[in-house]
């Protein structure tokens, strides 16, 4: 699907639109003309098909990033026409060859290389384009396929102490509060881009998601002094709708009432722990 009033040509000239050799100079480019990659696509061409096809903040999704050309090319033509398209780069952990150039300077996968590019380009953008940098959003998120970070109820009756002592820790334990909590975006349906605020408060962490639409607060011994100030915090945003998570084990049933009393008195009704 192409823009309305826009034809796309159905032959793309070399001269136009690159070819395989410069697809293999723009990423030597940035990598002190050192050859990491094979074949990469050319970012001219990426680029003009961004302009027939896409406007201002469209989400470009490559399922096959390889060394991340796609990207390289959404964040040019940012820069170029002023415009907010963003991108989402999907590559498989692939192990790169030892032989390989890349493996040498320290990347162990393909992956690895595109993360690398894109930080790279980000730089080549902040000096290329100096007015427009303060203005455009250069950085990334990186995310891998895991199992879920909550663990799963067993009930197994052959075993059941163990269980019901193991199910008392509901987060398995190698994982980080971040790991939890895009998960928690993903189940809630929230956009993993949008903004998330972490704060200390009374000496735990807190994060405010998406201005106020989310708290979640992870932490152990945790008193209903937090949740007053959660709920001053809420205030500060006025979101629409606002959801507080709490990990279950992280407070006494006495510190948990009086935490939901307290939210309930800043209008938070939609209270859950994991």
């Amino acid at each position: 699907e192409v823009k309305d009033g826009i034809v796309p040509q159905s032959l793309l000239l070399f001269e136009e639109v690159g070819s395989g050799q410069d697809g293999t100079l723009d990423l030597k480019k940035l990598f002190n003309n050192t050859q990491i990659f094979d074949f990469p696509k050319p970012v001219k061409l990426i680029k003009h098909l961004l302009a027939v096809s896409t406007e201002n903040s469209d989400i470009v999704l490559d399922f096959f990033s390889g060394s991340a050309t796609c990207a390289q090319a959404v964040m040019e033509i940012n820069a170029e026409d002023s415009s907010n398209r963003k991108h989402i780069q999907i590559q498989l952990p692939e192990p790169l060859d030892e032989k390989n150039e890349a493996f040498k300077m320290g990347f162990k996968t393909v992956s690895d290389i595109g993360k690398e590019r894109i930080r790279k380009v980000a730089s080549k953008i902040q000096k290329e384009y100096p007015d427009k940098f303060e203005d455009m959003d250069l950085g990334f998120k990186a995310f891998k396929l895991d199992s879920s970070n909550i663990k799963a109820w067993d009930g197994n009756p052959e075993n059941l102490e163990e269980s019901l002592f193991d199910s008392i820790e509901t987060i398995k334990p190698d994982r980080t509060q971040e790991d939890v909590i895009y998960e928690l975006l993903l189940k809630y349906g929230l956009d993993l881009a949008v903004p998330i605020e972490r704060k200390k408060i009374k000496g735990k962490y807190v994060f405010n998601v998406d201005l106020g639409s989310l708290f979640i607060c992870l932490e152990d011994d945790i008193q209903s002094e937090i949740a007053e100030e959660i709920g001053k915090w809420k205030d500060k945003y006025k979101p629409e709708n606002c959801c507080v998570i709490f990990k279950d084990s992280g407070f006494t049933d006495k510190e948990k009432i009086n935490s939901v009393q307290k939210l309930k008195k800043f209008g938070i009704t939609n209270i859950r722990s994991i």
